[in-house]
């Protein structure tokens, strides 16, 4: 039971967790990593998402659309259902010793009510792996049935406080890029950002810049590395962290 509060918190990472790249897995191939929900490749130029984890239980189909110009791409449909996620943060180890705050990354004086959020997001990219190639990517989430949960319930931590504010504002709005070119056989990089806009939010912004180092062992092994930098608001104040990053991915 004491691990459930850092499961949750994966549960957070893997359900947000999406390539900008408007380029979709191909037919019938699945692919599952640490940090990223589980993807399979669909017919009809369609990609399916769920969270692996079913504490933050989340669902997303990625689709093909017409190209424009030299650009390739691809929409994104995703709908989450936080509560039971948010719940078990309100420390189950601390309510079986005793002190019900214990442990606890949301306080259980804090009603958490049955929550949905959807996003939509659009995605364009052009070039080769080869050269180089860059994705651009914009998108929207709205939470319904959020305001019975109290301001103070958030988590004010790096990465999850962006990815949880959906829920206290009823709107986030997202831009970002990403730059992803093969170095060798089997080393890539990929060198990224994403803004995330809160309105209404005691913390009115977050930017995150991301650069990995890749190893594609193989078709079914690719183990990355690198780093990722945080700076945004949070209701306390502005701050800024600079985090180490790896991620084990196995495909077939």
């Amino acid at each position: 039971m004491k691990f459930l509060p850092f499961l949750t918190i994966f549960s957070i990472l893997s359900a947000q967790w999406s390539s900008q790249s408007a380029y979709l897995l191909e037919k019938d191939r699945k692919e599952v990593s640490i940090f990223r929900p589980f993807k399979y490749g669909m017919k009809n130029g369609s990609e399916l998402s769920v969270n692996k984890f079913l504490l933050m239980p989340s669902l997303s189909v990625k689709q093909e659309m017409s190209p424009y110009g030299s650009w390739k791409m691809a929409r994104l449909f995703r709908l989450e259902y936080p509560t039971p996620g948010l719940k078990w943060l309100q420390s189950p180890l601390g309510k079986e010793m005793g002190d019900p705050n214990m442990g606890a990354l949301i306080s259980p004086q804090f009603f958490i009510p049955h929550m949905l959020s959807f996003y939509v997001s659009a995605f364009g990219t052009k070039g080769s792996l080869k050269s180089g190639q860059l994705s651009l990517s914009s998108g929207l989430g709205l939470a319904l049935n959020a305001k019975k949960l109290s301001d103070d319930a958030t988590i004010d931590l790096p990465i999850i406080y962006s990815r949880l504010s959906v829920y206290f504002n009823g709107l986030i709005i997202n831009f970002g890029g990403e730059y992803y070119r093969k170095l060798s056989k089997s080393i890539n990089y990929l060198i990224d950002y994403k803004m995330y806009l809160m309105p209404g939010g005691r913390g009115r912004y977050s930017f995150e810049q991301q650069g990995l180092l890749m190893w594609q062992a193989s078709s079914t092994f690719t183990f990355s590395f690198g780093y990722k930098l945080i700076a945004g608001e949070y209701p306390f104040g502005s701050q800024a962290h600079l985090l180490p990053t790896f991620d084990i991915q196995f495909g077939w």
